[in-house]
């Protein structure tokens, strides 16, 4: 049985950048388990056209996420989720996960709601908290 490929999608609407939200989508992919080490990545201009974006677009993601060390590639060869994943201790995910909500707030806001509402449903949607 093949691993099925996680779903990437841009949402025009969003404040984060198409590209921005390539790396993460394929960035928490990696960190799920969805894309094993080594697994091949569609190439640019493939990724590109299942997107509806520009090569470039889908460049950046690709270069951003080499440079952190999610993966590996050269230049017009195949891009591969790196065989070592970079270091993603407490600090790291602290760091990822405020940056997740941030980016998350920040759309809810841009849509309209106001702080308190954002915060009522987060925390019927969370349900209470374990100590």
């Amino acid at each position: 049985m093949t691993a099925r490929r996680p779903v990437i999608a841009v949402d025009v609407d969003s404040p984060t950048p198409p590209s921005m939200q390539i790396f993460e989508q394929i960035r928490a992919a990696i960190e799920r388990g969805e894309l094993q080490a080594d697994a091949t990545l569609p190439t640019v201009r493939q990724l590109a056209g299942d997107l509806g974006v520009a090569p470039n677009t889908v460049s950046r993601a690709y270069a951003d996420l080499k440079t952190e060390g999610w993966v590996i590639g050269e230049e017009r060869r195949l891009t591969r989720v790196a065989p070592a994943l970079p270091n993603a201790g407490k600090d790291m995910r602290r760091k990822l996960l405020a940056e997740a909500i941030d980016a998350f707030c920040s759309a809810l806001k841009s849509r309209g709601y106001a702080p308190d509402e954002i915060a009522r449903e987060m925390g019927r949607r969370l349900g209470p908290l374990e100590a």
